[in-house]
């Protein structure tokens, strides 16, 4: 199907635009909206206010805005495995609208980088400084976009960070709904991989002081916010 592309856009992208049709479903009822986050959200609200069912796209009464400027990360996880098709934006007024976005998709077995970014939450300098998934431009439009993924890189999702990291001139970055069209499955139980070490040597291990076991390594994690 040839590309339909929002008026007034100038993308240049021949994919990035693409309605799909027949059986692929809308994912809302797949999504986790009590863990969706938001980063850099006015009044600290939550992201699981733009998750919507596709006949509430158009409702205008609630949005979410980017605080200290235009910057926006939104991380969704699913209940299951995604094959992600497309996502949706409905955002603006005009320069409230996001000139890009970013998405990242964290796999079922792997980690995968977009401007989007799958299966991980990203901060801001996570966001800006590695490669995303795929990256598209949003053109300034009053209906609902919807993006076509390319399907190879999104084949077992389970969540997506989006990252909108400038619009189209305003001090904030304005979104009213997100939408995600794809196939569902349930979750499988990952494999368990087990290294054996053929003949260990204890002077490739350092132990603690005063301990007679091995010393291990902690891995710590880092707090998410806006920089």
């Amino acid at each position: 199907m040839a590309p339909t592309h929002p008026p007034g856009c100038q993308c240049g992208d021949e994919d990035a635009h693409v309605l799909l049709e027949g059986e692929l479903a809308h994912l809302y009822q797949h999504i986790d909206r009590d863990n969706v986050i938001a980063l850099n959200a006015e009044d600290g609200k939550e992201g699981k206010m733009v998750i919507r069912p596709w006949d509430e796209r158009n409702q205008e009464d609630e949005w979410l805005e980017s605080d200290a400027d235009e910057q926006l990360i939104l991380h969704i996880p699913f209940t299951g495995n995604i094959k992600l098709r497309s996502i949706l934006i409905k955002s603006g007024p005009a320069g409230f609208t996001p000139d890009t976005m970013r998405v990242a998709s964290l796999a079922a077995h792997c980690r995968v980088l977009r401007h989007v970014y799958a299966n991980q939450l990203l901060d801001f300098d996570e966001a800006t400084s590695l490669d995303a998934t795929q990256i598209f431009e949003v053109p300034v439009s009053k209906d609902v976009v919807e993006f076509a993924v390319r399907p190879a890189k999104f084949p077992s999702v389970r969540s997506l960070t989006l990252f909108f990291p400038s619009n189209h001139g305003e001090e904030a970055t304005r979104i009213s709904y997100i939408g995600f069209k794809g196939e569902f499955s349930e979750f499988t139980r990952d494999p368990i991989i087990t290294v054996y070490e053929a003949q260990a040597n204890p002077a490739d291990h350092a132990k603690i002081p005063g301990l007679g076991f091995q010393q291990g390594s902690d891995i710590g994690a880092s707090g998410y916010g806006h920089k």
